[in-house]
């Protein structure tokens, strides 16, 4: 990468250029008109510059700007990022049989409900076959901040006549479509440049991580030979957090099942149906959600600890627990294994964080049991315990 220079030393650089070309010194005082000559094309050669600069940015999908990462993407992923999906929910009504709900009936989330205060359509009218019946209706707002939980209530925003629109009556009685966050770009561009670093190998480790990036929600996956078996592959889905059950990681349903349908066939309609093919016949995929360690840390004998280092410490220890990760041999590259755990990593994130740190010792614990040391595999991720224990 070239380094761009500050407008003054191109300005400066013009000066003396002119100096040694004519074998003068340019007075800083009075008519200086050269001065101005040299400053006009100082900025000139400064826009060149930064003209350059941002071209070598975007000749590669790690450095790119938006717009050209998701031209990137188009060709070597043959998708956009992922858009956000409002969530649909079937939810029980009270009414009169015979009853007709209009289309468009708008309900609004009850104050005591996950997300309050979010509006949800019924597409198409529905009459009411039984005194308690359901109807499906859709979030008005996409992504995760239209979740609602089994039995959270709304209530209609006018009234409808012949349907009851008291709190109890109207409910969520299953989940129809759960809702999905769109897809950040940061999170898009890891993907293409994985799809540029792993190549398709017919059913190796490379091509369950290149097929599960079609599905959405999905953060990571990580295939491993089923032990004892022949031809029998345990595929654990790590979910994104927004779109996890518990904010941890671990995948709904409906992601497992995305992911099935990925891995067997290719979205892409444009190709022809039978190059859309892709799990190897032979191959049998369990779809296995990821198992969440829950790490609590402990330090002793912090010395001057105070909540501003406090907060500073749950930043650099979360940072450093969130970025291990099971390694899987054949997809990922050796340098970049980050799948152990130890008392000297958690001191030597401290040590960073907070330079000339004193304290006595830093102990952890997985699942209430303490170790020294720990590696995450076969679908063990880690969730750093919020609260960091100070004694």
């Amino acid at each position: 990468m070239i380094t761009i220079p500050t407008l003054n030393s191109l300005y400066t650089g013009i000066i003396a250029d002119i100096n040694t070309e004519y074998g003068v010194n340019i007075n800083p005082f009075g008519k200086a008109v050269l001065r101005c000559f040299a400053a006009v094309h100082a900025a000139k050669l400064k826009i060149y510059y930064l003209v350059i600069a941002a071209l070598q940015k975007n000749v590669a999908p790690d450095t790119c700007d938006e717009e050209t990462l998701i031209r990137f993407g188009t060709i070597k992923l043959g998708r956009v990022p992922f858009a956000a999906v409002a969530a649909q929910y079937s939810i029980k009504v009270v009414g009169t049989i015979g009853a007709v709900i209009p289309a468009q009936s708008t309900f609004k989330s009850d104050d005591t409900s996950l997300n309050p205060g979010i509006l949800y359509v019924l597409d198409n009218a529905y009459t009411l076959l039984t005194a308690t019946d359901y109807i499906t209706v859709r979030a008005l707002t996409l992504g995760a901040e239209g979740k609602l939980d089994l039995l959270d209530t709304l209530t209609p925003t006018a009234p409808i006549p012949l349907v009851n629109s008291g709190v109890a009556s109207t409910s969520v009685f299953s989940v129809i479509v759960p809702p999905l966050a769109a897809e950040t770009i940061e999170a898009y561009r890891t993907d293409v440049i994985l799809s540029y670093r792993l190549e398709a190998q017919g059913g190796a480790a490379t091509d369950y991580r290149l097929w599960s990036q079609d599905a959405q929600g999905v953060e990571r996956v990580y295939p491993y030979a089923k032990s004892g078996t022949q031809g029998e592959i345990d595929l654990y889905v790590e979910a994104t957090v927004v779109d996890s059950i518990d904010g941890k990681g671990t995948p709904t349903a409906q992601i497992l099942t995305d992911v099935e349908t990925v891995v067997d066939f290719n979205p892409d309609t444009s190709l022809a149906l039978n190059e859309r093919g892709r799990r190897p016949l032979q191959a049998m995929v369990n779809y296995l959600p990821v198992t969440i360690k829950t790490i609590v840390i402990t330090i002793t004998g912090y010395s001057g600890l105070t909540p501003a280092i406090q907060a500073t410490l749950l930043t650099a220890l979360t940072d450093t627990v969130n970025a291990m990760r099971p390694f899987v041999a054949g997809a990922d590259v050796l340098t970049d294994k980050n799948d152990i755990i130890d008392t000297n990593k958690l001191i030597g994130s401290i040590i960073t964080a907070k330079p000339g740190a004193v304290f006595t010792s830093v102990t952890f614990t997985v699942d209430a049991v303490s170790m020294s040391t720990y590696t995450f595999n076969n679908g063990n991720i880690p969730y750093l315990n919020p609260t960091i224990v100070y004694l």
